[in-house]
């Protein structure tokens, strides 16, 4: 999780993990209880090992393959990474090298990197295929690259209709938290760019829009998950639905 983490000290805290977990069950008994958290305490103590630390090990965060390398990523982009994170019960980070991380509860960010990867990969297809097909005739290059911008809004919002949130429990939440602390300490706001902020859309803009909501609910997810080669493959009318379905599966 960071610099200082060692084999020993990952063994330590685990092991203080596992004697907490001891201390809250309840079909210990009132002394294996209190002898499990005094153990647990004089170990965190003697290690310096943080009640923080001992949350973040119930989450993990994996990292997408595809995104832009720009500073700010478009709006389009952030909308469908945002919705994959909450589909997958994730919190999302953008990084410097142009990739997103999910961070989740074990498997959940592999699933949600994969999923963002591959329609993020059916996005730009997409978008490729608008500019060439129907905004050839456009000349002006800005004009061209917002209206696609406007194509890709709306693809999201027709992906959007197939996905399902993923309710997160209270203890899962505190973990993501404690990880996102330790691993990514100096967080600033991310501002994605918007090529069509405040502006008066016309008809024709509008269309553009429309195009991308019905392509994007087309888009699928036809892939193996694979998430340890266990995970079957996702064939369907509701491709994410059955993502999620297959990793809940997978969950300890």
């Amino acid at each position: 999780m960071n610099g200082s983490d060692t084999p020993e000290r990952t063994r330590r805290i685990d092991r203080v993990r596992k004697l907490l977990a001891v201390a809250r069950d309840p079909g210990a008994t009132e002394h294996e209880a209190a002898t499990a958290l005094a153990m647990a305490q004089r170990m965190m103590e003697e290690d310096g090992i943080s009640d923080q630390e001992c949350r973040a090990r119930d989450a993990c965060e994996n990292r997408t393959e595809r995104g832009t390398r720009a500073n700010e990523p478009p709006k389009w982009e952030d909308d469908l990474a945002g919705l994959i994170g909450r589909a997958f019960a994730c919190d999302l980070i953008f990084l410097a090298s142009g990739k997103w991380a999910f961070i989740g509860i074990d498997p959940l960010p592999e699933v949600a990197a994969y999923a963002f990867d591959v329609l993020h990969r059916q996005l730009s297809r997409s978008r490729r295929t608008y500019i060439a097909e129907k905004l050839k005739r456009v000349t002006v290059r800005a004009n061209k690259v917002r209206r696609a911008d406007l194509f890709c809004d709306g693809w999201v919002a027709g992906v959007a209709r197939k996905v399902n949130r993923m309710a997160r429990r209270p203890e899962d939440g505190d973990a993501i938290k404690a990880y996102t602390a330790l691993a990514y300490p100096s967080l600033t706001e991310l501002s994605p760019r918007d090529r069509n902020a405040d502006r008066n859309l016309r008809d024709y803009e509008h269309r553009d829009w429309q195009s991308g909501r019905r392509d994007g609910q087309s888009a699928e997810l036809n892939a193996g998950v694979g998430v340890g080669g266990s995970a079957p493959a996702l064939i369907g009318a509701d491709p994410l639905d059955r993502l999620a379905e297959a990793a809940k599966g997978l969950m300890p």
